[in-house]
């Protein structure tokens, strides 16, 4: 055991009489320099600029890493001998590198320069970063990544994507799709452009590419196409285009065959479409480019809508909104707002598109408006669609109005492409679809973006009744669950009846599901305030354990007492709300809703002021009306023969 102590003790030396530097934490920064695409055994040479980081520790002295290649291999030369090795000089095109050796196909060990590493000389003048062109081939589909490792506490291993290999010897790709709207003025229009990049070297050898156009389109041919090609500017003003007779199709010629020690890349811009009197709604324009070189590859460049913008949500699976519960998610512990449960809060995004580009002025209002028994505690939006440039939005109530939504300048004309979630509350009356109505600047359109259900809902049919005699029965109540879960154990239920007085509580049952309650009559349980006051007969169901299936409770054997002097009419059954002494709402059903909402006293949360208007999503408090003659007295009992009446004795 002292041995094994000393031991320990020794090592705990040793650690403490390192410097702490040594365990700071080295930072590397790798870039690479050049976005390479490039075709399976394709050869490419990409650039990786290697330095230290702003915070890391500088290199006293050269250092060795090693470079491992995934999804390459480092090319060799004839002799089978490799090109990036130090006997064949291919240090002299690196920065900052003092030797390199290829160990194998995938792996290389380079020296690197102290100086170039620290981005400074001794005496504080500037060095270029390491750079290292690695030219390699590529193997399987899928990214190729450069690895650099060592041993040097100055050095954090780092890797970084230098290519991706593609499946074909060429790309070919549109810069985007063009729209054309039913029946406006417009018939003409520009395509994006079209590229066409060679994913190897001297990919394209030929002298001909063909555009050939389908479908109910044609090309303008008082527009001639401008060709351009990438560190060939001579050729430009040697390249020939033609258009056919029925004017579908673009014939681009080249005196001498694009080639370079680089990766050639065609750039076609200045192509005008015209519809046609047989282009309808849903038809899609589309070019297939094809030459001997490569095998043919078709675009789509352009499509026919019926309006200038269209508004969807995401999908046909309205969300559930529960009424009366409270998604502001407000912690009174942490003042502050959190996102734990979110997700499911919201309704569904509502996007809106624009298919030209020119039609909605994104600098005027424009709004979206829910009805009545909605209100929005907040929007949810990304920074990518909606750029933070001069986008601001306003909450009052149930509208929304929202100005400077397009995610590209105003100069462009881009396209207005953006979704929205709205984070909203449902009023504990509020029950079925949520139609949002969009208007101001947007057309007036209405989607159905969401639906409210009851979290759980309390029946009883009507008792016709004679007043002035005690034990008089009344029907059954019966309380279900929505879903499992939905009441949580200490929720309350607080029933009540007015002008009269619950005499027994009768008995309960969980006639299905599993969840466990007490029932019990009480003028007010002890560490509940109820909002209602007054005259009431008060029944509560206190739930003790959750259920793990959607319950439903029956309580029957109730029985009332009405004083003889009730008129004769309805007494309404209500489900109503209270708070615990915490300000907590009792159940789920009144979360949301306060007495003293236009207060500053907000009821569930003390709301913040800079969240948009501190009552947001708040209702004013309102009994739920189970039923509005749960009691209908029919006349006065002693007026009647006792024989009318059943009697407990």
């Amino acid at each position: 055991m002292k041995k094994k102590l000393a031991l320990l003790m020794a090592a705990i030396m040793t650690v403490a009489m390192v410097p702490m530097t040594a365990f700071a934490a080295a930072k590397t920064d790798i870039v690479a320099v050049d976005q390479i695409k490039v075709a399976a055994e394709g050869v490419f040479t990409s650039r990786v600029e290697l330095q230290k980081d702003e915070d890391g520790a500088e290199a006293t002295e050269h250092f060795e890493v090693i470079l491992t290649l995934d999804n390459a291999k480092f090319t060799k030369l004839d002799d089978d001998s490799y090109e990036m090795d130090s006997a064949n000089g291919y240090e002299n095109k690196c920065v900052g590198v003092k030797s390199i050796h290829i160990e194998d196909d995938h792996t290389a060990k380079i020296k690197i320069d102290k100086d170039n590493f620290n981005g400074a000389n001794p005496d504080g003048t500037a060095q270029d970063p390491v750079m290292i062109p690695i030219k390699a081939e590529a193997e399987d589909i899928g990214d190729v990544f450069a690895t650099f490792s060592t041993n040097e506490t100055i050095f954090a291993d780092a890797s970084e994507v230098i290519a991706t290999v593609v499946d074909g010897d060429v790309i070919v790709e549109s810069k985007g799709v063009v729209t054309f709207v039913e029946d406006a003025d417009e018939d003409t229009k520009e395509l994006k452009d079209i590229t066409i990049e060679g994913a190897v070297l001297e990919a394209l050898t030929g002298k001909e590419i063909t555009l050939k156009l389908k479908d109910d389109y044609e090309f303008d041919t008082s527009k001639r196409p401008i060709i351009y090609l990438l560190n060939d500017n001579d050729a430009e003003s040697k390249i020939e285009s033609e258009f056919d007779a029925d004017r579908d199709e673009i014939t681009i010629k080249f005196p001498v065959a694009p080639t370079s020690e680089k990766i050639t890349r065609i750039t076609i811009s200045g192509i005008y479409l015209n519809t046609t009197r047989n282009t309808d709604v849903g038809d899609i324009a589309k070019i297939t480019v094809s030459s001997k070189d490569f095998d043919s590859v078709t675009l789509e460049v352009a499509r026919m809508v019926e309006e200038a913008v269209t508004y969807t949500v995401e999908d046909d699976d309205l969300p559930v909104i529960w009424a009366g519960k409270d998604y502001s998610h407000y912690d009174t512990e942490s003042a502050g707002w959190s996102d734990a449960d979110i997700d499911g809060a919201n309704t569904l995004e509502v996007s809106v598109e624009e298919n030209t580009g020119d039609i909605l002025n994104t600098s005027r209002k424009a709004t979206f408006t829910f009805p009545e028994g909605i209100e929005v505690v907040d929007i949810e939006y990304s920074e990518k669609e909606l750029p933070d440039r001069n986008f601001r939005y306003e909450i009052d109530e149930n509208v929304v109005s929202i100005w400077n939504y397009s995610k590209g300048t105003v100069e462009s004309n881009d396209e207005t492409d953006f979704g929205i979630k709205f984070v909203i509350n449902a009023a504990p009356t509020f029950s079925g679809d949520v139609d949002v109505t969009l208007g101001g600047e947007f057309d007036d359109v209405e989607l159905t973006v969401a639906t409210v259900k009851a979290p759980y809902t309390v029946e009883a049919k009507t008792s016709e009744v004679l007043i002035d005699y005690r034990y008089v029965p009344v029907n059954d109540i019966v309380i279900t669950e929505a879903e499992e879960g939905i009441l949580e154990e200490d929720d309350v239920i607080a029933l009540a009846v007015e002008k009269m007085d619950f005499e027994d509580a009768g008995s309960y049952e969980v006639t299905s599901g599993d969840i466990e309650v007490d029932v019990a009559i009480d003028d007010e349980p002890t560490g509940i305030s109820l909002n209602d006051k007054g005259n009431y007969a008060y029944l509560f169901v206190t739930v003790t354990d959750d259920s793990t299936e959607a319950s439903t409770i029956t309580i029957s054997g109730l029985e009332l007492y009405l004083d003889r002097t009730l008129p004769v009419g309805g007494y309404a059954l209500e489900n109503i709300g209270g708070r615990f002494t915490d300000k907590h709402a009792i159940n789920i059903l009144w979360e949301n809703s306060s007495e003293t909402k236009d207060s500053d006293n907000k009821g569930a949360y003390d709301y913040i002021p800079e969240k948009n208007d501190p009552s947001t999503g708040l209702f004013k408090y309102d009994a739920v009306t189970v039923n509005d003659s749960y009691v209908e007295v029919v006349t006065a009992g002693r007026d009647q023969d006792d024989s009318s009446t059943t009697r407990k004795i």
